[in-house]
This record gives C-alpha cells, structure tokens and sequence, in this order.
C-alpha cells in the first residue's frame, strides 16, 4: 500500500516521534510510505537516514488554497492509495487534495485541545465531509471528538502512539545519585510553555520539605529552561535539581530514575509516559490528558490535577512513599499490552485496509 503523511511538526516532538516509527515498521512490513514535512524539521533529517520518502513542504498557513494543487500532483505522482494528515497545517489543503484525487483520507488527532466558535464549526465540516476515518491516540481525545462534532460511531478509531519495546527492556543504567540512598524523580520533555514545568519545580520544594534524600533531573531543553533554572534558585533547591539538557539516551536515564513525573496540563498520549512505563518506571501524570484512561490510581501510577502544585508534591511522595517498584512492574505489563510498535501498527493496517479495500499482500510499487 501507498501511503503519504502531512506532518508540520517543526521540530523534534512525540507527534513527530510517532511518525517516525510508524514509518519505519509500515516501511519493513513492505508498505511504501512518504512523509511530507517542513523543511529543517527533525523528520526532515531522521527519515531519509531510514531510506523513507521524504518530501519538505512548507504550507506557510492551513488556509493556504494555492497549495492543493501541488499536494494534488504529488498524490497523483507517487499514485497514493491513503493520506494521513496528523498536523492542522494540512487538514484543510491536504484532504481537499485528497477528495480531488478520489483518495481515502485518515485524520489522527494526538493533542486534546477542544475548539469553540467558528472554530469548532469549521472542524466539523472537515470531520464529517472532507475525512473519511479518524485517529485518536487516546480514549479521552475520541470520547471528546465524539461528543463536540456529534462524529458517527465507527468513524474514530482508538490506536495509541507505539513504541519499540527491545531498548527499553534491559537498558545500562546511568546514575545521577550523589548518595547511595537517594531516590531520584525524573522528567522529560520539552522544555516549553504549557507543559506543566514551572508547577513541577515548585512543587519540589515541597517535596524536599518533606523528604529527604531524593534529587530530581529535568532531561530536555526548550524555551523556558533559563527560567526553571531561575525559579529553582529562587526556592533554594538548585542543589537538588540536575538538568541535562538535550539526551538521546533515554532508555539508560530511565532505567537509572525511580520514577517519573508528568506534569503537562494537556497531554494526548505523552510518549515520555510510554518509554518510562516500559522500563518498568511508574509515573506521576495529571488528569489532563489521554494517561487517565490508562493508568489505574496507586496500582499503576498515580494521577494528580493539573496546574496544582500542592496535588503534584503530594502525588510524588505517595509514590515514594509506595511500593512503586511493583506499580512500575504493574507499569510495564501495560506498555507491553497497549503500546508495543508491532500491536499498534497492526491496528494501523487494519484500518488502512478497510478504508482503502486492500488486503496486505496487494502492495504496489512507488
């Protein structure tokens, strides 16, 4: 099967990570697969070391109408049998390219952002007339489209983000313990706004109030990291807080942490949450995202508010506190279940075939 994906991720994101992978599987599986993506992206840089077809397409605006036109004749070029749109800047001129060319159209939404207004009656023109199947990479988003577009039963399909699981399963671990005793709490992420950060560092103040002996790593870079560096000087905790900066060692990190912390108000399906289940370490995440559906409290991890400090320490010393050597083991088997690559795609490819008809073994060639 042809398969062409829209993605405008401008860098380096776990939209952009699901993307990634997917390809490479659907790729080995013999599935000929093109990504479309902005020039200088991390896709742009990470697919054709895989030998995936890439293409660098920058739509500058979603109501940039002038851009169907070329998505039309690449669709028609590499003779596309499904296009998967997974950015907004390409919900609009890539579907209608799609419905000009008579091709199936796959949506995936993977952040739970609700619209209101005109928005929100613009996208439901686009769910109902311009897609014809709908990915949602968490139960929460689907419950959520499905009731704020009145979408038919049938129409979204529930396939989480995948993960390859061999790194994971018996990782070196790296030590960032100046004791022997010390427990250590790690997150992950970009360091942006929106993402829950500037709670996480106060909230570690009153953690360290109340327990001694643990340190705390922030592994990522972005925006906002002078300012978390600030913010913990500011609470005196500076000593008790490693920041790592950008690493690509995140199996040996994960399996040198004791847990890790979520704090993004708003999370699809947060990848960070998927690789730390997998080395078996149990999360602390808020009950703004996809990881409510998934996470059973005090026997997989432990679920909080979000954007509240108080609930955020107080999440992170229960599981402390815990057996969380077992909620992490409780942990793993989850991500083993729900998130190997293998399982996802195949979900991937079953709804591919259905849109478009194929069976899997009438693959063409590009």
């Amino acid at each position: 099967m042809n398969i062409m994906i829209f993605d405008a991720s401008p860098r380096w994101s776990g939209g952009a990570n699901r993307i990634y992978l997917f390809a490479k599987e659907l790729k080995r599986r013999g599935h000929n697969v093109i990504v479309c993506c902005l020039p200088g992206s991390g896709l742009s840089e990470k697919l054709p070391v895989e030998d995936i077809g890439t293409i660098t397409i920058n739509p500058i605006s979603e109501a940039n109408i002038l851009m169907v036109s070329k998505i039309r004749k690449l669709i028609r070029r590499y003779n596309i049998d499904l296009i998967e749109i997974c950015s907004p800047k390409f919900y609009w001129i890539s579907s209608l390219a799609g419905r000009i060319t008579g091709k199936k159209i796959l949506l995936t939404r993977n952040v739970p952002y609700r619209k209101k207004g005109i928005k929100k009656y613009l996208n439901r023109i686009l769910y109902h007339n311009l897609t014809d199947a709908i990915i949602a990479v968490s139960a929460r988003i689907g419950r959520e489209l499905a009731e704020d577009f009145m979408i038919p039963d049938g129409k979204i399909s529930i396939i989480h983000d995948g993960l390859d699981m061999q790194p994971y399963r018996n990782p070196k671990p790296l030590s960032f313990r100046k004791y022997v005793n010390e427990k250590v709490v790690a997150v992950i992420s970009r360091l942006d706004e929106h993402k829950g950060l500037e709670c996480f560092v106060n909230a570690i103040s009153i953690v360290l109030r109340n327990m001694t002996g643990v340190h705390f790593l922030i592994v990522g870079t972005g925006g906002i990291e002078q300012k978390l560096r600030k913010l913990a000087a500011q609470l005196g905790i500076l000593d008790s807080v490693t920041f790592t900066g950008f690493r690509q060692d995140i199996p040996e990190i994960l399996a040198g942490v004791d847990i890790t912390v979520i704090p993004s108000p708003l999370e699809g399906m947060s990848m960070s949450a998927i690789e730390s289940m997998a080395t078996g370490r149990p999360i602390v995440a808020t009950s703004g995202g996809g990881l409510i559906d998934i996470i059973t409290e005090g026997v997989s991890g432990i679920i909080v508010n979000p954007e509240d400090i108080e609930d955020l320490a107080e999440g992170i010393l229960r599981l402390l506190e815990s057996d969380y050597r077992k909620i992490g083991q409780e942990s793993r088997r989850i991500a083993q279940e729900q998130f190997d690559l293998g399982v996802v795609v195949s979900k991937y490819e079953s709804l591919a075939s259905r849109l478009t008809g194929q069976s899997f073994s009438k693959l063409k060639e590009v």
